[in-house]
């Protein structure tokens, strides 16, 4: 007796994943990606690699749905979040060269601020590890122009008057305003833009031919657009250029593409961008961020004792990976233009093949079966696998998402009942 669920099967004997019928690497994802399109529409590039040897590489879905042009391996992504990969390699790059202390005040680099309570309290070791207490700036932007932002000072503004939300150095606030901090910094240090700066010492000495941080009404060739599910017309899609920012800055939204990701991870981990010893620093998960810790710009998530080095990234449209299983060898890049939950049951899988099988990824098997069981048959049902669960064993909280994909194609009633199993897991307060 049991319920299928998306790319893994819960069954009273444990949890099933997929890989688990056997077969090679490539094999087994490719089946995950088949997988993927049928129950979440997926749309994005991934590439396995191990040393200079491509296990498996794919490209599914458009990255223009009006004239219906195919995403292709070296297509563009939003890489979102990720790119503060590339703003901490820099901050990191200039400590080594004495140029920045990573515990001074940010007073000391940025002497104009026009917070100096706030500059005179924070560093950039706090700024990297979300630690620092400065706030968000996308509630600010939401109602101005998208072009007003357009370079890093322009988003000054968002968050200089901002008080600081907690002690700095006490727990985690993840914060781009804190990465435009750090992008000012850079550009102090530096004399050049944020933008030329990273081109000239990561990009271009690295090949990462694909990557840049271009505005969106700039035609860059081969570069995807983002989608999401439309919310009031069943079965459409809506662009997200709209909600998304104009131009990529230190805190994310920059373009890039697998391969290029591939590189600079790989890249990373083999000392051509930082020592070993402040590898060593930068990748130290300092902070919980859910099922992985955040360091110094990196987050590090290890499972069933394989320590992965990387980042990940995610806005309307938008999600993305890059990890360096650093015992097994592999390099793993993931880029979508599509909704959450393909990038999230993929992002499941390569861990499960690669990992095996665990507590990292048996929540989201759980929430996934509890709302398969609920979407097709009843709450009921979901709720006997909720009472059913390994003691301990909290379902992964996929449930509004779920019910929207619902709702989108068709289930009305089923979308009811996947919201009512949410409630069960996660009572109102």
């Amino acid at each position: 007796m049991g319920a299928t669920a998306g790319l893994g099967v819960l069954s009273w004997s444990g949890l099933g994943r997929a890989g688990d019928e056997g077969g090679s690497i490539a094999a087994r994802l490719d089946a995950a990606v088949e997988q993927a399109i049928i129950d979440a529409d997926f749309s994005g590039v991934l590439m396995l690699r191990r040393g200079d040897q491509v296990v498996y590489q794919r490209a599914v879905g458009q990255a223009e749905r009006v004239f219906g042009a195919a995403n292709r391996i070296d297509t563009r992504f939003n890489v979102a979040s990720i790119g503060k990969m590339f703003t901490a390699t820099a901050v990191l790059r200039l400590v080594e060269k004495g140029r920045i202390d990573l515990d001074a005040p940010v007073i000391r680099y940025l002497p104009d601020y026009p917070n100096r309570a706030v500059a005179e309290q924070i560093t950039a070791r706090q700024l990297l590890s979300h630690s620092s207490g400065v706030g968000n700036y996308w509630e600010s932007i939401a109602n101005k122009p998208s072009k007003a932002f357009v370079e890093t000072r322009d988003f000054l503004p968002l968050i200089a008057d901002l008080p600081l939300e907690f002690t700095p150095g006490e727990r985690l606030g993840y914060s781009n305003g804190g990465y435009v901090i750090l992008g000012l910094i850079v550009e102090a240090m530096t004399g050049e833009t944020y933008a030329d700066h990273i081109g000239r010492t990561i990009f271009e000495p690295l090949g990462m031919s694909g990557s840049g941080d271009w505005p969106l009404d700039l035609v860059v060739p081969n570069r995807a657009d983002g989608y999401a599910r439309d919310e009031a017309v069943p079965g459409a899609w809506r662009s997200n250029l709209f909600v998304n920012q104009f131009r990529g800055n230190s805190a994310g939204g920059g373009y890039s593409t697998v391969e290029d990701l591939s590189i600079f991870i790989t890249a990373l981990g083999d000392g051509r961008l930082l020592s070993p010893q402040m590898y060593t620093t930068a990748t130290k998960g300092l902070f919980d961020l859910g099922r992985a810790r955040y360091g110094l710009g990196f987050m590090e998530e290890t499972i069933n004792g394989h320590r992965m080095v990387g980042n990940t990234g995610g806005h309307v449209g938008i999600a993305g990976e890059v990890w360096r299983y650093e015992d097994l060898g592999y390099t793993f890049a993931m880029l979508t233009n599509g909704e959450v939950d393909g990038y999230w049951g993929l992002n499941v899988a390569v861990k499960d093949i690669l990992c095996g099988p665990g507590p990292a990824t048996d929540g989201y098997h759980l929430g996934m079966a509890m709302t398969a069981a609920a979407r097709d048959d009843s709450v009921g049902a979901a709720r006997a696998l909720f009472d059913a669960r390994p003691q301990g064993l909290k379902p992964r909280s996929v449930f509004e998402v779920e019910a929207a994909k619902a709702r989108h194609r068709g289930n009305a009633a089923g979308a009811e009942r996947i919201m009512q199993i949410a409630v069960i897991v996660e009572p109102p307060e």
